[in-house]
């Protein structure tokens, strides 16, 4: 039983206890204590140092790397895509500085613009559904598109054949499919008289929101998009900024496409093209889809290799 000499012995202990630590910490231990802190201080001072001078020298070498790369791109990559007719699909939320250095190299690369088609965040607004479906219907005859399917593959049809074509193949009522996409808000293009291509390159953004499945959702709709650009010409490549690093409630539209396992064997991604390494990336990846492969490229943990086979074109 607990009684107050129990209570009494406890806190008798206590105070010895505390007491033989003050003496021996002032005392004997006094010198032996404070030099181990002072030396494992030391000891994080110098590997804060150490990891400092690591980084310092990693960011340096990588601008090297990247300045180095963007100059040789200019002799590596000319001349690489001449002949070439590509459509530059924008996608909602693409960064403006991606978009500009992606027709920077498709230029570079002796590549022929025949439009850039921005698409707009109607394309994937959930509560657009019935309207684009109907649209897409509307509109398939013009461009030889079946109705048996989806509506979302419809209209994502409708838009692939109107600025795609195989060699050999015609796309009539293109115009016209075209502008009742601009009518009805999906997309807006330049110039007006669009002239079909063989390859698309798609330059995606990253899909933010709090929501994880509105999201899905979105970054879904548009990576089928780019399934069907893919599967109505000679080829795409989509291609996207790198993800920064601890970034949340962002979803990659490139990962989302190669999550599919069917589309990832025909479409070709890039998911770094913000660094000249992945403009290259770009450019070897349309000649790989011209030859008919496919690959996924870049730093992400998801891509199959950093870079393309260099193709001696």
């Amino acid at each position: 039983m607990i009684d107050f000499r129990y209570h009494l012995v406890s806190i008798v202990s206590i105070f010895m206890a505390l007491a033989v630590g003050i003496v021996l910490g002032a005392g004997p231990l006094k010198e032996n204590i404070g030099n181990t802190l002072t030396s494992e201080v030391a000891n994080l001072r110098a590997d804060k140092a150490a990891l400092r001078s690591e980084l310092t020298a990693a960011d340096k070498g990588t601008q090297a790397r990247d300045e180095f790369t963007l100059a040789s791109n200019r002799t590596l990559l000319a001349g690489r895509l001449k002949g070439t007719t590509v459509t530059l699909v924008v996608l909602p939320g693409a960064d403006s500085n991606l978009v500009k250095t992606t027709q920077g190299t498709l230029a570079t690369a002796g590549a022929v613009v025949g439009s850039t088609i921005s698409v707009q965040d109607t394309w994937v607004d959930q509560d657009k559904a019935a309207f684009r479906a109907t649209l897409g219907q509307q509109l398939a005859s013009q461009v030889g598109v079946p109705i048996d399917q989806s509506g979302g593959d419809v209209v994502n049809a409708v838009l692939a054949r109107s600025v795609l074509a195989k060699a050999g193949s015609t796309s009539t009522g293109a115009a016209a499919a075209l502008e009742g996409l601009r009518t009805g808000e999906l997309i807006r293009y330049t110039p007006d008289k669009v002239t079909a291509s063989s390859v698309a390159v798609i330059v995606a953004g990253m899909v933010t929101g709090s929501d994880a499945a509105v999201r899905e959702q979105r970054a879904t709709g548009l990576s089928h998009l780019a399934g069907a650009l893919d599967a109505a010409g000679a080829g795409a490549v989509l291609v996207t900024q790198s993800l920064a690093p601890g970034a949340t409630n962002t979803t990659s539209v490139v990962s989302t496409s190669r999550a599919d396992g069917d589309q990832s064997k025909l479409l070709s991604t890039v998911d770094d093209a913000d660094i000249p390494m992945g403009q290259a990336s770009l450019v070897f990846g349309v000649l790989e889809q011209e030859a008919g492969r496919s690959g996924q490229y870049g730093l992400a943990p998801d891509s199959s290799a950093t870079f393309p086979p260099l193709a001696t074109k």
